[in-house]
């Protein structure tokens, strides 16, 4: 009997070479796929069954198992109940793709409103305007900071809600672990869904949170405090209903941008490093073997090092157009103790303009420089978009089958 996609995800994680790299397609919301391109991408390979959009801000599809088997695909995906702008999704009925892109299963609870012009709205259920999607648009835009006007530690108490996690949600996700576990040899990354910085630009607005890191930093402090500890309690509840069950936990911050940093090292370790440290060591309390999985855009070279002081043990992805960002450097210099999730294939040029030959080019060259010795999950930089073609698509993975094996990339310099 051959190894499991469990057991090679796992052996990867602890930076063992297998019989091939472990390939992801879809596992967290920035290694998917648009839904509009994946119903291509099923329709091309003769699979009739309906589309799921688990995620309307991004229009993200939950891929059919039997898809992900043909890419090679390891790992799935556990959501949670409202993966974001406040829809759950335990209840799906029929509903359409945007830019007439067909059919899908959408959320019961999904009711976008008017707003004029074209433009569509997600309000919750005290009115606010969450999210709005303009005409002809895919991807719905986030607006509502809570904590705009925030001054004071009682404006915070007053308008934030924290982090938490239901005893219905718990037992939802529970029954959907057990289930893909004990039926399947998936191994299942949790979207945990959990972030300091880049929840504080949304409660705050980017420029409120940006200016009071600077000239408000008890206030910040206040806030960074009060959602460390909810999400530490959120993530004890988490890992009593799914830590049987799950191999990877997310977390979400993004730090960089194209060029650099969006703050700075010394704002990073004096605000986010601590408290990332905080959560991570009560994660690893609960349940001391669990992988730990941080996202984070952009240029980040300056701190890889102390993300993996903080008790990461994964990153996705290495963007490696971003400046600094230089993979060999990258695997050569952190890649005994963290695993490169992503990376495979730039969504932003290679993908999206480039031929089938340069992708397939890239993706070689990338599975040369981090394959060896393991610590790499094969997956594209970021969420396959719309208008990407099922050729495209399956020359990445396709690629990843044929030459994601030792006898590639063992030994190999870089073309």
């Amino acid at each position: 009997m051959g190894i499991t996609s469990r057991e090679r995800v796992e052996m990867a994680l602890q930076h063992e070479e297998t019989d091939r790299i472990p390939i992801d397609l879809g596992s967290s919301r920035s290694t998917g796929i648009n839904a509009n391109a994946y119903q291509e991408l099923k329709r091309y390979l003769g699979n009739e069954k309906e589309t799921v959009c688990f995620d309307v801000k991004q229009d993200l599809a939950y891929p059919d198992f039997e898809i992900l088997k043909r890419l090679g695909s390891d790992v799935v995906i556990l959501p949670r109940l409202v993966p974001s702008v406040g829809i759950p999704i335990d209840k799906m009925v029929p509903g359409e793709l945007p830019q007439n892109g067909g059919s899908c299963l959408l959320s019961a609870a999904f009711h976008p409103k008017d707003l004029g012009d074209g433009t569509e709205g997600i309000f919750d259920q005290e009115g606010h305007l969450l999210a709005k999607r303009p005409k002809n648009g895919l991807y719905f835009d986030e607006c509502y900071n809570p904590l705009q006007d925030a001054e004071t530690p009682e404006d915070i108490d007053k308008n934030l809600t924290l982090p938490s996690i239901s005893d219905y949600e718990m037992e939802w996700l529970r029954n959907r672990a057990k289930d893909i576990y004990e039926n399947t040899d998936f191994c299942i990354s949790g979207a945990t869904s959990t972030s300091l910085f880049e929840k504080g630009w949304k409660d705050w607005g980017m420029q409120t949170f940006m200016e009071n890191l600077y000239c408000e930093p008890e206030l910040v402090e206040y806030y960074l405090d009060k959602m460390t500890d909810a999400y530490i309690v959120m993530m004890e509840r988490y890992l009593d209903a799914v830590g049987d069950y799950v191999t990877v936990v997310q977390n979400n911050d993004d730090f960089g941008e194209q060029r650099g940093m969006l703050l700075s090292p010394e704002l990073y370790r004096k605000y986010f490093k601590p408290r990332h440290a905080k959560i991570n060591a009560a994660i690893r309390k609960k349940k001391k073997d669990i992988h730990i999985s941080l996202h984070c855009c952009g240029s980040i070279y300056p701190i890889i090092g102390d993300i993996i002081e903080s008790g990461y043990d994964i990153l996705n992805p290495i963007q490696k157009e971003c400046a600094n960002m230089d993979p060999y450097q990258i695997k050569k210099e952190f890649g005994k103790k963290l695993t490169i999730w992503g990376g495979a294939c730039s969504t932003q040029t290679t993908l999206t303009h480039g031929t089938i030959d340069e992708i397939i080019a890239e993706c070689k060259e990338m599975i040369k420089c981090y394959a060896p010795g393991g610590g790499f999950v094969y997956s594209q930089i970021h969420n396959i978009q719309a208008g990407i073609s099922p050729e495209k698509i399956l020359a990445v993975f396709d690629t990843a089958l044929k030459y994601g094996v030792p006898e590639f990339y063992r030994n190999q310099e870089a073309e």
